[in-house]
This record gives structure tokens, C-alpha cells and sequence, in this order.
């Protein structure tokens, strides 16, 4: 059954990276030209805050974290908004996930006050989707992936809130 389910999981991501891949391009072609390279948070003019921006790299980490069936979820939990509502999800998805490797690229990252959004392109064994905008929220001094994006991503595991 727990391979079963790793199948259908792994054809929901697939076909929801190949929806994502055949998305609009116009909306994108602002955000792949102004993310051609790889950037970090700048500094927000009105925006004073004690809070470290992150890193695209950073926030690469958080999600890679995420899919990783070998991390435990207590260890999971911890990097989302909401991490204790979210602990069935984040179990369906590690189990559907075992045998289905994806990746992350984040680019233009820009934070404003204790949210930071990036755009986010997912691979997997099918392809590749288009990036979309996704959000961290920082909760105490620690950039959590947002409710809203680990919704999307638990969804697309087949594991949806």
C-alpha cells in the first residue's frame, strides 16, 4: 500500500510540475530576467528590522529539508509555520516522497519586515515547473517555510491541508 501510494503521489507531482511548466511565460519573463542570477534579500529602505534576511541558499535548504524522506518530521516540523497542525501532512508527504527525488531553485529573494518571498522552481524526474512566488515567515529569530507555500508543496505531494 505504502508503495502505491509513493506512485500516485509521485504522478500527482509530475502532473502538477507539468501544469506549472505550462504556465503562462509572460508573467515570468519580469521575474527570469531580474533572477538571472541568484540574489539575496536587499535591505528594505522603510522597513527596520533586527532579522537577518536570508539567503536564497538558506531558504534552498529549508526545502530540500523538507522533501528529504531520511529527516525525521520532528526535524521537519520545525522548519513550517504551523509545524504541529501541519505533522500528518508532513508525514503523508515523507512517506510518498521516498522514492521520489526533487530539488529547488530559489531566486530573488526580497524580504519586508519578517516575511521574505522568493521565486521557486521545482525539478523532479519529469522536468522542471516554472518558478513561483513562495513565502517565509520568520518566527522568533528562524525563517519557517509559510503556512500558504508548504500547503502548496504538502498539495502537490498529494498530502494537502
Amino acid at each position: 500500500m505504502i508503495v502505491r501510494k509513493s506512485v500516485v503521489a509521485a504522478a500527482a507531482l509530475a502532473l502538477a510540475l507539468g501544469a506549472s511548466a505550462c504556465s503562462s511565460e509572460d508573467s515570468n519573463d519580469a521575474a527570469d530576467s531580474s533572477a538571472a542570477a541568484t540574489t539575496s534579500a536587499s535591505d528594505s529602505d522603510g522597513a527596520a528590522s533586527d532579522v537577518a534576511a536570508p539567503t536564497a541558499e538558506e531558504l534552498t535548504a529549508t526545502l530540500d529539508a523538507l522533501v528529504d524522506p531520511q529527516k525525521p518530521v520532528d526535524e521537519k516540523i520545525t522548519l513550517i509555520e504551523n509545524g504541529d497542525e501541519r505533522r500528518p501532512n508532513v508525514e503523508a508527504m515523507t512517506n510518498a516522497m521516498q522514492n521520489y527525488p526533487v530539488g529547488f531553485e530559489v531566486t530573488n529573494v526580497q524580504t519586508e519586515g519578517e516575511v521574505a518571498t522568493a521565486d521557486v522552481a521545482i525539478t523532479g524526474p519529469h522536468g522542471a515547473a516554472s518558478a513561483t512566488p513562495w513565502t517565509w515567515e520568520n518566527v522568533d529569530g528562524t525563517w519557517k517555510v509559510s503556512d500558504e507555500s508548504t500547503c502548496g508543496l504538502l498539495g502537490m505531494a498529494m498530502a494537502p491541508c
